[in-house]
């Protein structure tokens, strides 16, 4: 089975480090709030100026929502706990009263914006229907869509505010579908951009199919006629749409509501919405809350709130305007976000802001792409003008110091983010960091032949078949070829301290690679009929990893007991980062490392990597036993049972045989026999070897070929041939079992597959190897000859790096669609 992209790992790490660093599960003091001003408790305890609050009018200390929820719970008590399928609280009523004067359409309260999409999303979209989201849609609305992706309706990601990509989707899904329906934010939580309105408007008046359905939570109350949000304060709700807001923002209240262009609409989410039936209601402090705040809405009052917001929104852009600060999206929205790239940067940023006595947020992966990390503050009615000048001071600041330090310009954070840069200040009355690129010696070769054998083989030579001979014979089996995936770049980096001694070293290869390498066979099936019907590069990209697509095992080296492994390894990613650049890759992956490093997987995770789980490796130490009652000690009984029945059994209707000098039939034969295997399986779903591969392996004194062949009286074929073949690469102490071809016709009678894989062992041991490298997959077989899996971790990064739960749910068709 493959190894999937663990998010909840990966959240949890990412979360626990930040928390580490003083950015995350921080906790207020045990005094009174009012104001711009909080305290923060345990190791922190500081009052700072709170720049993270979505309260955007400050309408949580105002006295008439205090009172009015003082006044619910006098009558009601602390709850009313009841299903409203039953009975509500007498404040529904005039509530949804209320807020339908202020939408001037149909509303339904939900005791959360979650809850209310798990309602309404199930209800409303059929089973012909298709859904695209926007891939920055609020996680809530993803929540609720895979509920009805389990039950088989189609669904797709688009690019962030494409409407020419939704348009190009709608005109083909509508072919197909009853309902095409687009899923947006009004305001996006993190960078504080705006869906374009307009624009939709103009795709439902053009296509029937479009249906509408957008999360207005950032855009409530600070928004439009009566604080009915950034889309419905443009435009009146239209018949194909729906609209979710939240109370728990500019609202102030907790709790959301649903807006319906009809009565039948919000009377069916009513009855038939699952939480609307199931789940708690809102309690009645918050509804008698909702209630004034509502009344406050349909005020003169709320145009004044929303005047003295805005401009305080005005002055902070005209103050990140001042200062240079790298804004990622300019608006009128109350939401900012100076984009810093790199998590390290980041962790620094925050925690010195929390020095100067002012909260901001960090902005990082899965909320946005990794190296898309940035600074996120909010602008709210209660910080006064000073507060907000203060705090941008601050931050431009910070940000210079810390860029200094880091190594890194604000052209690089520019770039990551796909922007022009404005004019740029650079800073020189600060010190340079102490740690540079000139205290050591840094070796990059473009071919093995560039590089010191002995000390390449003293690095890496026993960890695979990618010793300097391994090397030496990749670079002529994968250049010069026809086809664009059989030619590779390679690149190899050595890094050395001031002492000459090495503390980093590792290889690079950049090639074509399937994006559905790990993807379920399920889904590579699909797509290979795609390929095989005419686009051969369908879901095809450009990788730069550590190692290659035919090595296994860690290839990277670094010396964990230098002093300065970090500087070694921050060294290796810039190098990295230019090469991506070089030969425009699309993603870059460090691959099969040790897991359980949580140092170096901090030090990636601040440089913008997230942590994948890699295929499982498979490896036999034959230094363990001496003979072949020994080696069947090892095993448990029912792998012995299987040994003797599927191996032993058959092993003396076989005739082993080293292949030497094969003519060029019997190469293509043993050719023909690893295609049988490769064609069997999407295990791993690898492009085919080249031939050329082959026809340099049966040369190379470094490979070994053996072969299986049925003796006469159990080959009834007139003419006899093997019908398997071991591929092997020979180092000192390690036999590298790199592929297998069988001819399957016997399979099933003979078992061929267990047979090689028997005689490679016992092979590895006549020649006194210490240790026999299975690679991956088929680990169902390869367990049963004693293997020991091998868990690793990669880290990966991509150009186009999109939210991980969100490329968890999708299929690697509908992740190319979006690459385009």
């Amino acid at each position: 089975m493959k190894e999937t992209i663990s998010m909840i790992e990966t959240i949890d790490e990412i979360a626990t480090y930040g928390a580490k660093k003083g950015v995350f599960h921080l906790n207020t003091g045990n005094f009174k709030l009012n104001g711009s001003k909080i305290f923060l408790n345990g190791e922190i305890n500081k009052e700072v100026i709170n720049f993270g609050s979505c309260s955007y009018l400050g309408l949580e200390f105002d006295n008439r929502l205090k009172q009015a929820a003082k006044d619910a719970i006098d009558c009601y008590g602390t709850q009313f706990s009841c299903s409203r399928t039953y009975i509500s609280a007498k404040y529904y009523k005039e509530l949804e009263a209320l807020l339908s004067r202020i939408f001037e359409a149909h509303a339904v309260v939900t005791p959360t914006t979650t809850l209310g999409h798990i309602g309404a999303i199930p209800l409303f979209v059929g089973s012909n229907d298709a859904v695209i989201l926007d891939h920055q849609v609020h996680h809530s609305v993803q929540t609720a869509v895979n509920l009805i992706k389990s039950k088989g309706i189609h669904t797709e990601l688009v690019r962030h505010n494409r409407m020419d990509l939704l348009e190009e989707r709608i005109k083909l899904l509508r072919q197909t579908y009853k309902k095409v329906w687009y899923m947006a934010d009004g305001i996006y939580s993190m960078f504080g951009d705006a869906t374009p309105v307009e624009k939709i408007y103009e795709l439902l008046e053009k296509y029937p199919e479009f249906h509408f359905y957008v999360d207005d939570a950032h855009g409530m109350s600070s928004f439009g006629k009566n604080g009915r949000g950034y889309v419905l304060g443009k435009k009146a709700i239209h018949e194909r749409m729906i609209v979710a807001t939240s109370f728990a923002k500019a609202f102030a209240t907790g709790g959301g509501a649903l807006i319906f262009p009809n009565e039948e609409m919000a009377r069916r989410f009513r009855t038939c919405g699952g939480p609307m039936i199931f789940s708690g209601p809102m309690q009645p402090s918050q509804l008698g809350a909702a209630i004034a705040c509502a009344k406050i809405h349909l005020s003169e009052e709320i145009n004044l709130f929303q005047e003295q917001l805005h401009a305080s929104i005005k002055h902070a852009n005209s103050l990140i305007k001042k200062y240079e600060l790298p804004l990622i999206s300019e608006s009128d929205s109350p939401v900012f976000f100076i984009g810093v790239s790199l998590p390290k940067i980041g962790y620094k940023m925050i925690s010195r802001m929390i020095n100067d006595g002012f909260f901001l947020n960090l902005g990082i992966f899965s909320a946005v792409p990794m190296k898309n990390t940035g600074v996120r503050f909010t602008i709210t009615r209660n910080q006064s003008f000073k507060e907000i000048e203060r705090m941008i001071q601050a931050l431009s600041k910070n940000l210079k110091e810390v860029l200094i330090e880091e190594d890194f310009t604000i052209e690089q954070i520019y770039k990551a983010f796909k922007m022009n840069p404005a004019k740029v200040e650079k800073p020189a009355e600060l010190a340079p960091a102490e740690i540079t690129e000139t205290n050591f010696e840094v070796i990059h070769c473009k071919s093995i032949a560039q590089v010191d054998k002995q000390l390449w083989d003293q690095l890496l030579g026993q960890r695979g078949s990618y010793n300097w001979e391994g090397m030496k014979f990749l670079e002529k089996s994968f250049t010069a070829n026809e086809k664009e995936e059989d030619n590779w770049n390679f690149d190899y980096i050595i890094i050395k301290d001031a002492l000459q001694n090495p503390v980093l070293a590792t290889f690079l290869t950049t090639s074509m690679w399937k994006d559905d390498m790990l993807a379920p066979e399920s889904i590579s099936s699909q797509i290979e009929l795609k390929r095989k019907a005419g686009d051969p590069y369908y879901l095809v990209s450009k990788v730069l990893t550590t190692g290659s697509t035919v090595t296994g095992g860690n290839h990277l080296y670094l010396d964990r007991s230098s002093a300065l492994w970090r500087d070694a390894l921050d060294i290796l990613l810039k190098k990295i980062t230019a090469l991506q650049e070089e030969y425009h890759t699309s993603s870059t992956m460090l691959r099969d490392l040790p897991q359980g490093d949580e140092d170096v997987d901090g030090f990636m995770m601040e440089n913008g990597y997230f942590k994948i789980n890699m295929p499982k490796n498979h490896t036999v130490e034959i230094s363990k036993w001496g003979n072949r009652a020994e080696f069947m000690s090892t095993l448990s009984k029912r792998m012995q049972k299987h040994i003797r029945q599927d191996v032993l059994h058959h092993e003396d209707k076989f005739e082993l045989s080293i292949c030497k000098n094969p003519t060029p039939e019997e190469t293509q034969h043993l050719y023909q026999l690893y295609m049988n295997v490769k064609n069997k399986s999407l295990e791993l779903n690898t492009f085919t070897l080249p031939y050329n591969m082959f026809e340099n392996m049966v040369q190379n004194q470094n490979w070994e070929i053996l072969t299986l062949t049925l003796k006469p009286e159990f080959d009834s074929r007139s003419e006899r041939k093997p019908i398997a073949a071991m591929f092997s690469f020979l180092t000192e102490k390690v036999y590298n079992y790199m592929m297998v071809g069988i001819e399957y016709t016997f399979q099933e009678e003979y078992k061929p597959y267990r047979q090689a894989m028997f005689q490679a062992l016992m092979r590895a041991k006549e020649l006194d190897k210490e240790l026999v490298h299975l690679g991956y997959s088929a680990s169902f077989e390869k367990r049963k000859v004693g293997a020991t899996l091998i868990e690793s971790v990669g880290y990966m990064q991509a150009k186009d790096n999109y939210s991980l739960e969100v490329i968890e749910s999708m299929s690697a068709m509908q992740m190319q669609e979006i690459n385009r």
